[in-house]
C-alpha cells in the first residue's frame, strides 16, 4: 500500500502496527487487515467522490455503501461455493468411513481402488444433486453487506478517528445530525431510512424548500404535498401503495426503481430468501414491469441509502421544483424564460 503521509509504496513488513517504516507516522487502515480492503487514500477518495466537488455532506451509512460497491459476492458464485463445500464434505466423509470400517468384501489387493471408485461415484452423485438443486441453492443463498454497520464504525471509523482525531472530511454521523423543525412547511418528505433524512438535513434541503422531514406517512404534516422515498424492495413498494391509498394525489412517489439497479454492476444489490407468493401479489398494481416484479419476487432488494448524496439531492430537488412549477404560474413562466437558471447560463 501507499503511505498516506509520505506516499512511499510499503510492503506489508514495512507497515507493521499501522506505522510507516519510512516516515514513521501512523496511518489508520491497512487493506490486508481492514474490512473491504480499505486504506487511508481510498477512504479519502470515496469521501471526495461523495462530496461530488460541491462540498456535499454524506452520512456514515452512505460511506459504508460506497466502500462496499463491487465487493458484494455474486449469487451464482456464492451459491456454487456453498454447494461445492457440501460435496467435498460428503466425499471426504464417505472416504474416511470406507477406510475405517473396512466394508465386508472390500479386503484384498483391489480394496484401495474400490474405495476410490466409491468416492468417484459419490462425487458424481453429488454433482447431479447440485445441478438438480441449483434453483434451491440460489433461492436460499443470502447476499448481505460484507461488513455490518457496527463493524464499519468500530473497525474503520473508530480507527480513523484514533489517528486523525475526527471523521473523514464531509462525513457526518447520522445519529448526531439534527433534523430542523419547519414551522410552516410547503412540502413534506417521508423516508424510513434515518441516514437519508440526515443527508437531506445536512445539505439544507429542508431550508431550501421549507420541507419537513418525517420517518412515516402518519408523521407528515397535514395538508401539504408529500414526497416519498423508499428502497427498491418489497417493503418499500408496500409503503408506496399504502401512501397512495392514504394520501391520494397529495403524494409523489420517488422510490428507487428496480430497473435502476438490477442491471447496474456498481449498485448495491442484496438478496434474501424469496417472499411468500401472497406477499407479492400487490406488485402488479404499483406500475412495475414483469421483469422488475420477478426481481423482487426472487428476493432481491436495494437500499435507498446507497444512493450517493448528489444523486439523492438531485431527485428530491427536481421533484420539489416540478411540483412548484405545476402549482405556481409565475414560477413556471420564469423557469420557461430561463430566469432561474440565468447565473449558470
Amino acid at each position: 500500500m501507499i503511505c498516506p503521509h509520505c506516499r512511499e509504496n510499503l510492503l506489508r513488513r514495512e507497515r507493521t502496527d499501522h506505522r510507516c517504516s519510512k516516515c514513521e507516522r501512523k496511518f489508520a487502515l491497512d487493506p490486508k487487515e481492514e474490512p473491504l480492503g480499505l486504506h487511508d487514500l481510498r477512504l479519502r477518495s470515496l469521501t471526495e467522490r461523495l462530496a461530488a466537488g460541491r462540498g456535499l455532506s454524506a452520512t456514515v451509512t452512505q460511506l459504508r455503501y460506497a466502500a462496499a460497491r463491487r465487493r458484494l459476492p455474486e449469487l451464482d458464485r456464492y451459491a456454487g461455493g456453498t454447494a461445492g463445500a457440501w460435496v467435498v464434505l460428503v466425499v471426504t466423509t464417505t472416504y474416511i468411513l470406507c477406510l475405517i470400517s473396512g466394508i465386508q468384501g472390500w479386503s484384498g489387493p483391489f480394496a484401495f481402488w474400490k474405495v476410490i471408485l466409491a468416492g468417484v461415484f459419490v462425487l458424481a452423485a453429488g454433482l447431479v444433486v447440485i445441478y438438480a438443486c441449483r434453483p434451491l441453492f440460489r433461492q436460499r443463498t443470502r447476499i448481505a453487506m460484507p461488513v455490518t454497520a457496527y463493524g464499519f464504525r468500530t473497525d474503520v471509523l473508530d480507527r480513523w478517528v484514533g489517528v486523525y482525531g475526527e471523521f473523514p472530511p464531509g462525513v457526518l454521523d447520522e445519529q448526531q445530525v439534527s433534523i430542523p423543525v419547519v414551522e410552516q412547511p410547503r412540502f413534506a418528505l417521508v423516508c424510513a431510512d434515518p441516514s437519508v433524512r440526515a443527508c437531506l438535513a445536512a445539505n439544507r434541503i429542508p431550508q431550501a424548500f421549507d420541507m419537513a422531514l418525517a420517518d412515516r406517512i402518519e408523521n407528515a404534516p397535514a395538508g401539504v404535498p408529500v414526497l416519498l422515498l423508499h428502497d427498491a424492495s418489497l417493503q418499500g413498494f408496500a409503503t408506496a401503495k399504502a401512501a397512495r391509498l392514504t394520501l391520494g394525489q397529495r403524494v409523489r412517489i420517488l422510490g428507487l426503481a428496480p430497473r435502476a439497479v438490477m442491471d447496474n454492476e456498481s449498485a448495491i444489490r442484496l438478496h434474501e430468501r424469496p417472499p411468500a407468493a401472497d406477499r407479492i401479489s400487490f406488485l402488479h398494481t404499483v406500475g412495475l414491469t414483469q421483469r422488475e416484479i420477478d426481481w423482487l419476487a426472487a428476493g432481491w432488494w436495494s437500499p435507498i441509502a446507497a444512493i450517493p448524496p448528489a444523486r439523492l439531492l438531485a431527485v428530491v430537488t427536481r421533484a420539489a421544483e416540478r411540483y412548484e412549477d405545476e402549482t405556481d404560474a409565475e414560477r413556471r413562466a420564469a423557469r420557461r424564460t430561463g430566469f432561474l437558471t440565468w447565473p449558470a447560463a
